[in-house]
């Protein structure tokens, strides 16, 4: 028993120290490794034929990238290689005697993808029908909110689409108080069609892995219903968990937009979580290694008298009690930033920005009406200030 813990205390400490680096334009061998130790239920799987996953061009196959950024190259065709009615683990052994590195990596996340999207999608299904029959389904949401807190580290830590379990959570903030946690006593068109909304954001990435049965759910009773649920949850407990000692953030370089620190120049896209802005010019942004390294600022002199750091959060209304982080890459992606108190979309415009942080902490994004709280929703720390936070071309400034 006590050497049992010790191992898991110096396994533990490896994974603290050890560091995952994915140059997304030269996939390596160790990088396929380290992607199958890490989700290894999904080995077992069988993939199918998918329109959107398999895509044939001038009698080639291709397959997209997973990761939505920009890359160099954003297909791989597959040159022979057979992954219809194969298993995940068979058709990446195949590309590694091939040397066909990139190819098996993409495979493997766009399962990971796939999975995902069908669990999330399946719910919507679920609930639409459940909502039909005047169903309630607040302990199904509690089961699909639990599983979700494990997805949205994974989500983030892949780079694949949070657009889909951002929908998901706007529409049950949308319903929670107006329906009495989802009771609904009839048929709700606009709830059918919010859900229809999300469905349609994932619905050319599902269904890619070979299951035991497709059933149509339109006149299941509501115990058949629930069958089709507990299946749909069966089916993510059993292939999808990330390791428990597997970080929970990649060092993800190759990204066309990646942004560096103004004064090491060294390229930061998901290796770092906190980045800094000189005050008072406001210029930025800098990383913590260099923080502390000049007295000027680089891009316009003027004397830096402190710094702010910048700490942001992704909010989940669902998700009781859980904030999951994401790391700066994202607040310079391009991705949507969401307020993260009221979780409405900040949508910034050419003269004026609505992305704004608190200060002292540095929590944000918090749109122009929340921002004007006296308490971080975060920390709770009293607000003395606020700041602005303008993007322009990949690049920061306040204002």
């Amino acid at each position: 028993m006590l050497l049992t813990k010790w191992i898991l205390i110096i396994r533990f400490i490896q994974t603290i120290n050890q560091s995952i680096c994915v140059d997304l334009n030269n996939i390596t061998v160790e990088d396929i490794d380290t992607l199958e130790s890490e989700y290894e239920d999904m080995k077992c799987v069988k993939l199918i034929e998918h329109p959107y996953y398999i895509k044939s061009r001038n009698e080639e196959n291709f397959c997209p990238v997973p990761w939505s950024h920009a890359v160099d190259c954003e297909e791989v065709p597959y040159e022979g290689i057979e992954i219809v009615n194969k298993s995940l683990t068979d058709v990446v052994q195949r590309c590694r005697s091939k040397k066909k590195f990139k190819l098996a990596y993409t495979i493997y996340l766009n399962a990971i993808e796939s999975i995902v999207f069908t669990f999330m999608y399946r719910f919507c299904e679920f609930a639409i029908e459940m909502n039909k029959r005047c169903a309630e389904i607040s302990f199904y949401l509690k089961l699909f909110s639990e599983k979700l807190t494990e997805l949205i580290p994974i989500i983030n830590r892949e780079w694949i689409s949070p657009k889909p379990h951002e929908c998901i959570l706007d529409v049950y903030k949308k319903y929670e108080k107006k329906n009495n946690k989802y009771k609904f006593k009839r048929e709700n068109e606009n709830y059918r069609n919010d859900l229809l909304g999300c469905m349609n954001l994932m619905k050319d990435k599902v269904h890619f892995l070979r299951e035991p049965k497709n059933e149509t759910i339109n006149e299941m009773t509501i115990s058949n219903l629930v069958c089709y649920n507990n299946m749909n949850y069966d089916n993510i407990v059993e292939y999808l968990t990330l390791e428990e000692y597997s970080p929970t953030l990649k060092d993800i370089t190759g990204d066309k937009n990646q942004t560096s620190c103004i004064i090491c120049k060294t390229e930061h896209s998901g290796n770092i979580w906190v980045i800094y802005f000189f005050s008072p010019c406001g210029h930025g942004w800098c990383c913590n290694e260099c923080v502390g390294k000049i007295e000027a600022c680089p891009v316009c002199n003027e004397l830096i008298t402190s710094t702010q750091k910048l700490d942001i959060r992704t909010s989940v209304s669902i998700v009781k009690k859980v904030y999951e982080s994401l790391p700066p890459r994202c607040i310079l992606d391009g991705r949507e930033a969401r307020c993260i108190k009221c979780r409405s979309q900040i949508k910034d415009d050419v003269h004026h920005s609505n992305r704004h942080i608190m200060i002292p902490c540095g929590h944000g994004w918090y749109c122009e009406n929340c921002i004007e709280d006296k308490k971080c929703l975060i920390c709770k720390h009293k607000k003395t200030d606020k700041l602005c936070i303008t993007l322009n071309n990949n690049k920061l400034h306040s204002e």
